[in-house]
C-alpha cells in the first residue's frame, strides 16, 4: 500500500513539473513572438519616418523651385557685389552713356529708370544706356546659388544715381530715356460703336496718400487718381482725377544688419461710369540699405553693427505710377 502510494506522488509530481515546464515554455514563445513584433513595428515606424523626411525634403525642393521661377523679385539681399555705374550721379549738360557692370558670376543685372525698385520684370540689361534728361538710374543683380535643395536665386542690394541733364534738349521737355515697353494697341474708337480701350493702352496714375513700410500692412488700399484724362482718339473716357487704389501685396519692416525696409502693390481696376476697365500694374519700392561692411553708412564696425537697420521704403503723395489696360474694353464716353 505504502509503495502504490509512492508511486502515485512520483506520477502527480512529473505531471506538475511537465505542466510547469509547459506553462514556461509557452510563456517563453509569447514573449518571444511579441518581441518579434515589437522590433517589426518599430523597424515599420522608422521606415515611415524616412518616407516622411524625404517627402518632406521633396515637397520643399519642389516649393523652393517654384519660388524661383514665379517670384518676381528674389528677397533681398544676399551677399554679392552692387552693380557700378560708369558715370558717377551729378549734373551734366549733355547726355550721357552709363554702363552697369557686376563683380558677381553668373549675375544678370535689371534696372529702372522711373523712380520704382527693379525687379525681374524690369528691364534687363544688354547694353549702354543713354540718358538724355534728368533720370533716376536703379539697378539689382540677380544670380543663382546652389543649396542642400536644389537651385534657388538671390540678389544684390539696390544702386542709385541721380542724373541731372541741363541740356538745351533736355529743358525743351525731350523724351525720358527707356520709355516704357511698346504695348500692344493703342487707344482706339469704331465708327459704329462705343469706344473702345484697346489692350496694353497706359494709364497714367498718381498716389494719393503718403505709404510707408514702417506702418502699411499687407492687404492695405493705397489711393490712386488718374493724372491726366484717359482719352479713346480725342474722346475723354475717364477724366483726370478719377479714383481707384493700389493693392499692398507684401511688405517688409526694416531689419537687423543693415535690411531694408520694401512695399510691393499692384492696380488691378479702374471703374468708369459703371464699367469696370481691367488694370495690370506692379511696382516694387525699397529703403536704402546700410550693410555692416558700409563704412561711409556706418563708420563704427563693432558688435553691435550687426543690428544697425536700413531706411524704411516711402513712396509720397504725387509720386506717378503707369498702368496698363488688361484688356481692351467698350465704354461710353464722358458727357
Amino acid at each position: 500500500m505504502r509503495t502504490l502510494l509512492v508511486f502515485v506522488m512520483l506520477a502527480v509530481s512529473a505531471s506538475f513539473a511537465q505542466a510547469q515546464d509547459a506553462t514556461a515554455q509557452a510563456a517563453q514563445q509569447q514573449a518571444t513572438q511579441q518581441t518579434m513584433l515589437n522590433a517589426q513595428q518599430a523597424q515599420q515606424n522608422a521606415q515611415q519616418a524616412m518616407q516622411q523626411a524625404q517627402q518632406a525634403a521633396q515637397t520643399f525642393q519642389q516649393a523652393q523651385q517654384q519660388a524661383a521661377q514665379s517670384d518676381p523679385a528674389p528677397v533681398c539681399c544676399s551677399v554679392a557685389g552692387k552693380p557700378k555705374f560708369s558715370v558717377k550721379p551729378g549734373s551734366y549738360a549733355s547726355p550721357k552713356t552709363v554702363k552697369i557692370t557686376d563683380s558677381t558670376r553668373g549675375a544678370i543685372i535689371y534696372y529702372t529708370t522711373d523712380g520704382w525698385t527693379p525687379t525681374t520684370s524690369s528691364n534687363r540689361y544688354l547694353g549702354p544706356i543713354t540718358i538724355s534728361s534728368t533720370t533716376t538710374l536703379q539697378a539689382i543683380a540677380v544670380y543663382p546659388f546652389y543649396g542642400p535643395y536644389g537651385q534657388g536665386y538671390g540678389r544684390s542690394f539696390v544702386v542709385s544715381a541721380q542724373y541731372d541733364i541741363t541740356s538745351p534738349a533736355a529743358a525743351a521737355g525731350s523724351l525720358p530715356p527707356n520709355p516704357p515697353p511698346t504695348t500692344q494697341g493703342v487707344a482706339a474708337a469704331a465708327a459704329d460703336g462705343p469706344p473702345t480701350l484697346s489692350e496694353g493702352t497706359p494709364v497714367l496714375l498718381a498716389f494719393g496718400a503718403d505709404v510707408s513700410s514702417k506702418t502699411a500692412s499687407l492687404g492695405d488700399q493705397i489711393p490712386l487718381t488718374l493724372s491726366d484724362d484717359l482719352k479713346v482718339g480725342n474722346l475723354v473716357v475717364a477724366p483726370k482725377g478719377s479714383a481707384t487704389f493700389a493693392l499692398v501685396t507684401q511688405v517688409d519692416k526694416t531689419g537687423a544688419g543693415g535690411g531694408p525696409g520694401d512695399i510691393t502693390f499692384q492696380v488691378d481696376s479702374l471703374e468708369v461710369n459703371g464699367t469696370v476697365i481691367r488694370l495690370r500694374g506692379f511696382a516694387t519700392k525699397e529703403g536704402e540699405a546700410k550693410p555692416p561692411n558700409a563704412a561711409i553708412l556706418i563708420p563704427v564696425v563693432g558688435p553691435f553693427t550687426v543690428f544697425k537697420h536700413g531706411t524704411d521704403a516711402e513712396i509720397k503723395p504725387g509720386t506717378p505710377f503707369t498702368a496698363f489696360v488688361d484688356a481692351d474694353t467698350s465704354l461710353s464716353p464722358v458727357v
